[in-house]
């Protein structure tokens, strides 16, 4: 029994009872002498019962019943076995879990009570159904209390499971939320390695092949210098031009390279993209957000910087432009970019190696790439899928 207290106090009122029992009659008999002293010594054992027992303490209530049951023989003048019943009636309620462990001590303590006042009555001649009452209102008072004070603490021991329960699930949860953070930062770095090796790539691809041509031209330059002076001078030019393209390249990509070393916002990295080329190139432009930046992946935020880097270098380079518009629209389940320029333009569009990588690009994402040549210049248009991913095979 879980409750010492209760116990104890338990203990105490079955003793007082008996002894007041025993100091009732002026000259007790020896049997009821007896009786007392077991009935004290009954209740202090099964106390001790009751104490060690966890879930069966039903067996020393019984006990309990018997005992008390056996005052009414011994001392059938009072009624004061009821007090007994209602301590009994106590713990009862208080520790049972199955109700049909009520319902049946409920029978019997009706039973013994019925058959008491029959007893009584034939014993002594004299019946007090007022005092009867108000002890069995007593009985039904304490059951009351009992039973509420079980709720209690089975409610109590509930909300403590629960709370282990929730405890549980927030470590759980945090550790979870922390994997995840961690995971992220994972993806995010390996994301940015595997921009780093791809443009290590492109400088070693576009930079190293005009490199190597700037080497052809210096020498043919060389050769022309006293032979043909003019054709000399052109090559010098040529060599010129290939150098300064060169060293945009390298500017370009080492300042993409700096922005991942300094992460910035999106935003933010695009339109310090556009001032860097109106710096170098006189490009004027305009950029435009709608909707919510944060809700575009990392990687994907890569490589829509890089198809507009691309972009607006082949307007610059290919098409000659002086203006550029670029929009970003971020729609519930999808982003889309437009970059358009004022530039030339191009009667037959060719998907050369840079209009090839930057459909790979956003075909690595489920997206899709529209490059349209007009008579106002030209237009990169790119739609990637953040929620659901979809891959067209073959021209449409």
């Amino acid at each position: 029994m879980k409750f010492t207290f209760l116990s104890i106090l338990r203990l105490v009122m079955f003793t007082m009872i008996s002894y007041i029992y025993y100091s009732s009659v002026s000259t007790p008999t020896t049997s009821q002498i007896i009786y007392v002293i077991i009935a004290v010594i009954g209740f202090i054992l099964n106390h001790f019962l009751l104490v060690s027992t966890r879930n069966q303490t039903y067996y020393p209530l019984a006990i309990d019943f018997i005992l008390i049951t056996g005052f009414v023989f011994f001392y059938p003048g009072s009624s004061l076995y009821l007090i007994l019943f209602g301590v009994n009636a106590v713990t009862l309620f208080l520790s049972a879990k199955d109700n049909r462990i009520l319902w049946g001590f409920s029978l019997a303590f009706f039973i013994i009570w019925f058959g008491s006042m029959y007893y009584t009555y034939q014993v002594t001649g004299t019946f007090s159904l007022l005092e009867n009452l108000i002890n069995f209102s007593l009985i039904v008072f304490e059951a009351v209390v009992g039973r509420l004070i079980h709720k209690l603490f089975h409610a109590r021991a509930k909300i403590e499971t629960q709370y282990g329960e929730l405890q549980e699930t927030h470590t759980a949860l945090t550790a979870a939320h922390e994997q995840l953070h961690h995971y992220s930062k994972q993806v995010e770095e390996l994301t940015l390695i595997r921009e780093r090796n791809r443009i290590s790539g492109e400088i070693h691809d576009t930079v190293g092949h005009k490199m190597t041509a700037l080497l052809v031209q210096l020498q043919v330059a060389k050769e022309l210098m006293e032979s043909r002076p003019e054709n000399s001078k052109e090559k010098i030019e040529l060599c010129e031009g290939l150098a300064r393209e060169t060293l945009q390249e390298i500017r370009l990509s080492v300042r993409t390279l700096k922005d991942h070393d300094q992460p910035k916002s999106f935003v933010t990295t695009i339109r310090k993209l556009l001032e860097d080329y109106q710096v170098m190139t006189g490009l004027t432009s305009t950029f435009t957000v709608k909707g919510d930046v944060s809700t575009i992946p990392i990687s994907i935020q890569l490589d829509l910087t890089r198809v507009i880097q691309e972009s607006i270098t082949n307007a610059v380079r290919h098409g000659e432009a002086k203006e550029c518009s670029v929009i970003l629209d971020v729609l519930g389940s999808e982003v889309e970019i437009s970059i358009k320029d004022d530039g030339k333009g191009a009667a037959d569009i060719k998907h050369g190696f840079g209009l090839k990588h930057m459909r790979d690009r956003i075909h690595v994402h489920g997206g899709t790439t529209l490059f349209e040549s007009t008579k106002e210049g030209f237009l990169v248009k790119a739609t990637v899928p953040l929620i659901e991913m979809k891959w067209q095979m073959g021209e449409t």
